[in-house]
């Protein structure tokens, strides 16, 4: 019968494939012979899950979560045989996720039918799942970021929540006001058994706290202060050695590098300030000069900077967007522009990969997600330069896009329209789509955990003053 994924009117007709199990699958039991096996010629990804599950002796019924919560000892065994779904890449087709029929994806891209088509396999992600617990605040969420079990929010009212991630639930284990106005952006990072916060609020200030490793209490440290530069912080990113290097950019095009773990050493890089705590105590808080400040680096608002995410203790280049329309890399030492490369559309943030050096996804208020190469060879001009635009699938601004850290094809997206998506970049459609936010809410941040014990979680924050969470 003809698979629900392809659209081909060649019934009855069979091609050959050969299935392999990718080799990246550590769970070998999921192997079936290598030997070419006929298919009808319009079989996709639901067909060919079928076979494999087939091949398997899994079962091939409808694998619908059950409402019951007991489950007997049989039934526990029986999970060990259910069906799988499986996704497959028809070998010949520059690593695209089969999303049409064999037949039609082997023609398109010349592939003969004459002899046995290799196909590979493995177990496609798990539907996710929106924990109904969610944790309440004051105001909207504009920023998260995670160091270690310890979760970092940013909000409206000015306030920055520390959360420890305990099993199936998020614990505050503190909260401090840090600015007068929204917070628009936060990052952290991990120096001497500390955790140091950098928020950037809408009152043009971008301070600098500390927090010990259990998340009980957060220290100001110090405020970066640049004369003449009187606009918000939009973005931040902190490098991880040799020196906590903060990277900020600005609503006026100009981005700044802060050492911050160094501050107050020496007296040119900082002086003390006596300001007032949380605690009404007076204490004295550095004033940190930029160590560079890249002028007019954007014509428009820098949406987002990386140190890029490959290897975040290499402390030479930057990237960076902007509302410009352009993603532009950085020699830090020279301060030198090594490579523009201009889009159609306003970049509203961004994200670069954990596996793969110089790769960026952005996303835009056209309500799509791209993706851009910025590797360069030694003459300093672009080895492979892409604006490979996934098809829209958001309804509104995408308002914040991460990499997974344990999978070098996914990515996720939140958006204005209140849903976050899951994206394989090897298909240009996303792998699943979660409505996170009720009517009219939107979705303004999220942070991607893939190294949980119990799996990946993605936590989102919005307009709704909450923060959700997402397992896969």
């Amino acid at each position: 019968m003809p698979d629900s994924d392809s659209d081909s009117s060649n019934e009855g007709f069979q091609v050959r494939v050969a299935l392999k199990l990718a080799s990246t699958v550590e769970n070998r039991s999921l192997e079936v012979p290598t030997e070419p096996i006929a298919v009808p010629a319009d079989i996709g990804r639901k067909g060919l899950s079928a076979v494999v599950n087939h091949l398997l002796g899994r079962s091939v019924g409808d694998n619908d979560d059950s409402d019951n919560d007991s489950k007997s000892d049989a039934d526990e065994e029986d999970d060990d045989k259910a069906q799988l779904n499986f996704e497959f890449i028809v070998s010949g087709t520059n690593n695209r996720l089969l999303r049409k029929g064999v037949e039609r994806e082997a023609r398109q891209h010349g592939i003969s039918l004459e002899e046995a088509i290799p196909i590979t396999y493995f177990p496609a992600s798990n539907v996710p799942d929106l924990s109904e617990e969610k944790e309440e605040l004051p105001d909207w969420v504009s920023s998260l970021s995670s160091s270690g079990s310890l979760l970092f929010s940013g909000c409206y009212d000015g306030t920055v929540h520390v959360y420890r991630n305990d099993q199936q639930a998020l614990k505050e284990v503190h909260s401090v006001t840090v600015s007068s106005g929204p917070i628009k952006c936060l990052d952290t990072t991990v120096h001497k058994d500390q955790t140091w916060v950098a928020t950037a609020s809408l009152d043009h200030t971008l301070s600098i706290h500390t927090c010990d490793s259990k998340g009980k209490s957060m220290q100001a440290f110090g405020e970066c202060i640049h004369e003449g530069f009187s606009c918000t912080t939009s973005s931040l990113n902190f490098c991880s050695a040799p020196s906590q290097l903060l990277a900020s950019g600005g609503g006026n095009g100009t981005i700044c590098l802060w050492d911050v773990t160094n501050a107050g050493n020496d007296g040119t890089d900082a002086a003390p300030k006596k300001r007032k705590t949380s605690s009404g105590k007076k204490s004295l808080l550095a004033q940190i000069r930029p160590t560079a400040v890249l002028q007019s680096a954007h014509s428009q608002l820098v949406s987002g900077v990386s140190w890029g995410n490959h290897s975040k203790d290499n402390a030479t280049t930057l990237i960076s967007g902007s509302w410009d329309h352009s993603i532009k890399l950085w020699d830090v030492e020279r301060q030198d522009c090594l490579l523009t490369l201009n889009g159609s559309r306003v970049v509203a943030c961004l994200d670069t990969s954990y596996h793969s050096e110089g790769v960026v996804a952005t996303g835009h208020p056209d309500c799509t997600i791209r993706l851009w190469d910025v590797r360069t060879n030694q003459s300093n001009q672009s080895s492979v330069v892409s604006d490979k635009t996934f098809r829209p699938s958001h309804k509104a601004w995408v308002s914040c896009v991460q990499w997974s850290q344990t999978n070098a094809f996914h990515l996720v997206s939140s958006s204005h329209d209140g849903t976050v998506k899951l994206w394989d970049i090897r298909s240009s459609n996303p792998l699943h789509t979660v409505k996170v936010f009720g009517k009219e809410e939107k979705g303004l941040c999220l942070n991607y955990q893939a190294s949980a014990e119990d799996g990946p979680k993605v936590f989102v924050g919005g307009s709704d003053c909450s923060i959700k969470c997402i397992s896969f």
